[in-house]
């Protein structure tokens, strides 16, 4: 297990043109969600008495960002994405920027797709066809695609790329998303199977107690970048809180979180200089 002290990010700013930046020394604070839902990955980032060439290149339209952060010697992608709004406060003698942004905003908003399908064509081709309209997202995992008798012919699709991948996502039980600038696909029961496991007891960093819920278990670690949509992870405690209601009037089956889920949500919470540098995340038990 890698050690887990010295907290250190580095946030890369992507203008569409000219050069990039680099910020690694000045305070950030970042709170970043990210889940297997189709909306956008969503983060917002204070940096800290920005100079101005940093000011301005948040201030260009579609720039890029990518924070990794982590641990000394030990940093991992935390998010990808594109700014959405920025804007400026003072408090004391400190310059603050707040940065909103969104991951595959400009596919996500922009794409569609138009087509009159002539022949026989089967609805994972078809799903392929309409991924191909995110022009500025590559192709991550793509396991979720359904494997049925179902053909489409003499029939139109037409409209905007993510509600026509929603309609089929329905349909066929599968996630779609944008992770990181790449599109992922898995069935809705299953996690990753490239990746093992993240196992999450206090050894590994687990805060607290998790949380039984209706679908799975909710847990709080120390900052974790593994930790991500549709990855497994693994509790191990004895000790769990309960979120399921009345238990005097309710049979449930379990009263203990230890078991292994898949990441439906996590909430990366960070401050370079103190208090939250964590990972909050909500699983569905497989």
């Amino acid at each position: 297990m890698a050690r887990q002290y010295k907290r250190a990010y580095d946030l890369t700013i992507l203008p569409t043109t000219g050069s990039y930046k680099v910020v690694s020394q000045l305070r950030i604070i970042f709170e970043i969600t990210k889940s297997v839902l189709s909306f956008p990955n969503l983060a917002r980032i204070q940096i800290y008495n920005p100079n101005s060439d940093t000011l301005s290149l948040l201030q260009k339209k579609f720039t890029k960002i990518v924070l990794n952060a982590g641990y000394e010697s030990n940093l991992r992608l935390l998010f990808k994405g594109e700014i959405r709004n920025v804007y400026q406060t003072k408090i004391g003698t400190d310059r603050i920027v707040t940065i909103y942004a969104g991951d595959g905003e400009k596919d996500w908003q922009n794409a569609t797709f138009n087509k009159t399908f002539t022949e026989n064509v089967s609805i994972s081709s078809a799903i392929l066809e309409v991924l191909k309209t995110f022009e500025e997202v590559s192709l991550g995992v793509i396991n979720g695609l359904p494997q049925v008798a179902d053909k489409l012919r003499g029939q139109t699709l037409s409209g905007s790329s993510k509600d026509i991948l929603d309609n089929f996502a329905d349909e066929y039980g599968f996630n779609w998303s944008i992770q990181d600038g790449e599109m992922v696909i898995v069935p809705i029961e299953e996690p990753l199977q490239s990746n093992e496991a993240v196992l999450v007891n206090a050894a590994t960093g687990m805060i607290g107690s998790p949380t039984v819920t209706e679908i799975g278990a909710d847990v709080t670690t120390l900052l974790n970048p593994r930790m991500l949509p549709n990855r497994a992870f693994k509790i191990e405690s004895v000790n769990a809180e309960i979120q399921l209601g009345n238990l005097f009037f309710r049979k449930i089956p379990r009263t203990t979180a230890e078991g292994t889920y898949k990441i439906q949500e996590v909430t990366f919470k960070g401050d370079s200089r103190e208090g939250d540098w964590l990972s909050s995340v909500k699983g569905r038990i497989i």
